[in-house]
């Protein structure tokens, strides 16, 4: 019982993230959503808030941003992420979108099912919701370069629609990843001793994906050498599988840092190298089949 308490305590302290350079506490993000709204996702309407740089071209680079599984609180700080990301990069537009079933603190609510946190949402109806979210963005915005943001849940998410959808997007930024499914509920059963971390799970394990991605899609994995909610050994396993391959997937480790390290300067620089980056010549890649809903 000290296990859970304990843990429960670190995930909603570490929850707390930090506000925009120049903010006060709790005021909202610096350069309001330009276009908030909603977007569709197959047959989910997803919260969507859209962040634009000072200055954007008919074909800018496309940034979307996925929240973690927040088990102890409504996130947005997605909506921070992208705020920074449009402050400080030209020519994007960033949207961070509210995953399936979450609620944010402003009462919005996406469609579909939030479940328990425990791995289950991460399945193939979600991944392909927001799949299909993005290919919706593509067609609003008509961007150039399209780059996935996301962060420990929302990293496997991303990870897991990038093996069901090459040619989607081209580039992704994946933070604090719970790459393999299965090793990760492990983990997190000793860490825990949560019994819900126990038996089978419908839904999907990013590392199963690997062999789906597109050769041409560049990845950048970033892990706190501290996480023990989501262990660097995850994303270790993730990048070898991938390299040995031929898929471009590159590993930062950030020294001393623990779970929650989405906002870190370092993950930003990250972000930015993969938007600057010079899209190689590609070879169609025809997109995989999203059903609908």
């Amino acid at each position: 019982m000290m296990r859970i308490a304990a843990l429960a305590v670190f995930l909603a302290s570490s929850l707390v993230l930090p506000p925009l350079r120049g903010q006060a506490p709790g005021a909202p993000p610096l350069n309001p959503a330009s276009d908030p709204g909603w977007v569709m996702g197959g047959s989910y309407r997803l919260k969507a808030a859209v962040y634009r740089s000072a200055a954007v071209s008919a074909a800018p680079v496309l940034v979307v941003v996925l929240h973690g599984d927040a088990p102890f609180n409504k996130p947005d700080y997605q909506n921070s992420f992208a705020a920074r990301v449009a402050a400080a990069q030209r020519d994007v537009v960033a949207v961070a979108l509210l995953r399936p079933g979450y609620t944010d603190p402003q009462g919005n609510t996406s469609d579909g099912v939030r479940g328990v946190t425990n791995g289950d949402n991460w399945n193939a109806k979600n991944t392909d919701a927001i799949a299909a979210a993005v290919g919706e963005l593509k067609r609003r915005y008509h961007p150039r370069r399209v780059v996935v943001a996301g962060h420990s849940g929302g990293a496997a998410i991303t990870a897991n629609l990038l093996g069901r959808n090459p040619g989607l997007i081209d580039a992704a930024l994946l933070v604090s990843c719970p790459c393999d499914v299965e090793k990760w509920r492990q983990s997190m059963l000793e860490l825990t001793g949560q019994p819900v971390f126990q038996g089978p799970l419908d839904t999907l394990s990013a590392i199963d994906q690997v062999p789906g991605m597109s050769d041409q899609v560049e990845v950048t994995m970033v892990v706190g050498s501290q996480d023990k909610v989501a262990p660097p050994a995850l994303s270790e396993s993730y990048r070898d599988k991938a390299v040995k391959l031929g898929k471009q997937v590159r590993l930062v480790q950030l020294a001393g840092k623990e779970h929650e390290i989405f906002l870190e300067p370092a993950v930003l620089a990250e972000l930015g190298r993969l938007i600057a980056a010079v899209p190689a010549r590609r070879t169609p890649v025809p997109h995989a089949a999203v059903p609908p809903g």
